[in-house]
């Protein structure tokens, strides 16, 4: 059964904010309410109920922080998440100040999508399982005011007519027996304890017997003790294999309830056994302990793999700092050739970095192309071998082809088979000591195409061997992370086997006996046309000058991409916020406008609205070169009629193309 959405209340000010929220949120499915002021909210909130609250801090009358403050007063409301945002946070004191005000969290405008989403999820989540949990509680209360209804059943039974006793027992939903003497023989069962004992197929057995079977030695001790006590029993979750149809048993969970019954002297005379079916809290208990060890685990892992993240930036950007001041000291271009190649190979390494990170993004989304067409095997593997051949070396590996020149043959795009290859190479330089063995070998086995490539490294332990391919999982590495890597290689690598409908997979004899990676690929047979599936692209015409505006709030790159489309032969002006842009426009009349998304105040959504709601500034070409990459972002870009949306890094060639197109 599917839950109904839960409700999100969005405050601020200024609808366009507002707008930005609903339009990121929205993918999530739930429910959002919108206020413009402290007041609204306050409002809302008296008559409904909410999951959380993204509450904007700096709001005329009512601040964020005094509506926090009121809507903390309220029983209600007390234990809301908030989340404040804010356009900036100022000194300690005033982030304690939102804290103390009820705030669990802040988002920093303009804000990161892809951050506020995964937020929003954490409380969301959260809010979930509170809401399973109260209604296990309250699962758990029908179940005791029940075991309580027994028990005065029981108590009356005692004491009235045997026709009035078996009346009652019949009724009763839940499965209910009589016992007598210290054997526990049967004197009276409902239909409920019947359809038990068939289910177990107890049917005919003495009365010990059946109990032993049904219960376990452990029950048959309790009813003892009851008996000879005269001390009522309350258990719980007492589990009891049902025989079905089915091979494996089911089993299921009781609460039971042993109440002594006495005779007319006083004196125990025999057992009322009642046990209600608590299966289905049970198992719904146990999947929410398995969500949140599930949770844990991918907290963990993230935790991990930002940490990874932070210091694979860290390293290259601290080189190319260095080689940037020794440049600035020297004042010499020749003297400077040694830096300016550090930070070249630094850039270098930053962009695979953020390319394995978005290649991935868009291989998970089903958003990857791939251009098919026949390819021999030994192809890919050159082309790898070329990408990986510097770590490879730098490792002073030994590296040993052994693939035929022809024979595996498989419809593929050479350029993401030969990234798989490559990643699988980088992997083994990379956890292999320096001066190790790395042999790729190729061979038709049956159907498929086969590439093993094996390391004598320092292997994968067994307990990792199931779970290498999934994401941000890396095997042991060192306090100092000398091997680097996001934990998202392996992961890509999969995806991109899979899209060409093949399999990889990890095989290690354990520590220090190396490791070997095997993709497997259909095959094609020698003989298939080996015709390309799309036709070549005519030759590209020269490009013709244009009159192009670059708007980015970031000054550096503002600058650098102008000049480089300057030296392309087309004519630049630069601006850096909302207001400057459109101004621009109706001066200098560009043909086409490189727009940044993320611009401070008048963001790049509103300057192209205001672009195409004004018939004179409508002409020029919009492209969108933003860091906001996700699909609520495309949408909006689409809707507002930007041509183009590249996401940032983007090479100079797509760009010049883009403005060309």
């Amino acid at each position: 059964m599917t839950e109904d959405p839960t409700t999100i209340l969005l405050v601020d000010d200024v609808q366009a904010n507002l707008l930005a929220l609903e339009a990121v949120l929205a993918p999530l499915g739930q429910r959002l309410v919108t206020a413009t002021s402290g007041r609204e909210a306050l409002k809302f909130l008296l008559q409904e109920q909410c999951a959380l609250i993204l509450l904007d801090v700096h709001m005329p009358h009512l601040d964020g922080f005094e509506t926090a403050a009121l809507i903390r007063e309220r029983p209600r409301t007390r234990y809301t998440p908030i989340i404040f945002v804010t356009a900036v946070l100022r000194e300690e004191a005033h982030i304690l100040k939102g804290y103390a005000h009820g705030a669990v969290d802040y988002i920093v405008k303009p804000f990161n999508p892809e951050t506020l989403l995964r937020k929003v999820r954490l409380f969301l989540e959260q809010d979930r399982r509170e809401r399973a949990l109260k209604r296990e509680a309250e699962l758990r209360s029908k179940e005791r005011d029940e075991s309580h209804r027994l028990e005065r059943v029981a108590r009356a039974a005692a004491q009235t007519h045997q026709e009035r006793l078996h009346g009652l027992f019949m009724q009763a939903p839940a499965a209910i027996a009589i016992l007598r003497g210290p054997d526990h023989t049967f004197e009276l069962a409902n239909p409920f304890f019947e359809r038990l004992v068939r289910q177990t197929g107890l049917v005919g057995k003495s009365c010990r017997q059946a109990l032993l079977q049904l219960a376990g030695q452990g029950v048959c001790d309790i009813l003892d003790r009851v008996y000879q006590t005269g001390k009522p029993f309350i258990g719980s979750e007492h589990s009891v294999q049902l025989n079905t149809d089915s091979l494996q048993p089911e089993e299921r969970f009781f609460n039971f309830v042993a109440q002594p019954t006495r005779d007319v002297d006083g004196r125990v005379d025999g057992l009322l056994v009642h046990a209600v079916d608590v299966s289905e809290s049970v198992v719904a208990r146990r999947k929410m302990e398995a969500l949140a060890n599930q949770l844990r685990a991918a907290d963990r892992a993230k935790d991990e793999f930002l940490a990874m993240l932070s210091h694979e930036l860290r390293n290259p950007l601290a080189a190319m700092l260095t080689a940037l001041e020794l440049m600035r000291l020297r004042r010499n271009a020749e003297a400077a050739e040694r830096e300016r190649l550090i930070v070249e190979r630094q850039v270098g390494h930053l962009s695979r970095l953020v390319d394995d990170l978005l290649d991935l993004s868009r291989a998970t989304s089903g958003k990857i192309e791939l251009r098919r067409e026949p390819v021999e095997f030994s192809t890919v593997v050159a082309r790898a071998v070329e990408l990986a051949r510097p770590l490879i070396d730098s490792k002073r590996h030994a590296l040993n082809v052994s693939v035929p020149e022809s024979g595996l043959l498989v419809r593929g795009d050479l350029v993401r088979l030969a990234q798989v290859i490559a990643n699988l190479l980088n992997n083994a330089a990379k956890y292999t000591s320096p001066g190790g063995r790395i042999d790729v070998q190729g061979r038709l086995e049956g159907s498929e195409a086969l590439i093993g490539v094996r390391d004598n490294g320092p292997g994968i332990p067994r307990n990792l061997l199931a779970t290498m391919f999934d994401l941000f999982v890396q095997g042991d590495q060192k306090p100092d992370h000398a091997e680097g890597g996001l934990g998202v290689g392996l992961t890509l690598v999969r995806t991109l086997v899979q899209l060409h409908g093949g399999t990889v997979e990890a095989h290690s004899e354990g520590g220090g006996r190396g490791s070997e990676f095997v993709v497997r690929l259909p095959a094609l047979s020698e003989h298939e046309r080996r015709a390309p599936d799309v036709a070549a692209s005519p030759p590209l015409e020269p490009q013709r000058p244009r009159r192009i505006l670059v708007v980015d709030d970031n000054v550096d790159a503002a600058e650098m991409l102008a000049e480089a489309l300057r030296l392309a032969g087309h004519e630049v002006r630069e601006e850096h916020d909302g207001p400057s842009a459109l101004a621009a426009v109706a001066e200098f009349r560009p043909d086409v406008i490189l727009l940044d998304l993320g611009l401070p105040g008048m963001d790049g959504f509103e300057v192209a609205r205001r672009l195409r709601a004004d018939s004179s500034l409508a002409k020029a070409r919009v492209i969108a070169i933003t860091g906001y990459g996700q699909d609520v972002d495309r949408i909006r870009t689409a809707q507002l009629g930007i041509e183009r949306h590249l996401v940032k890094p983007v090479d100079l060639d797509t760009v010049i193309d883009a403005v060309g197109a």
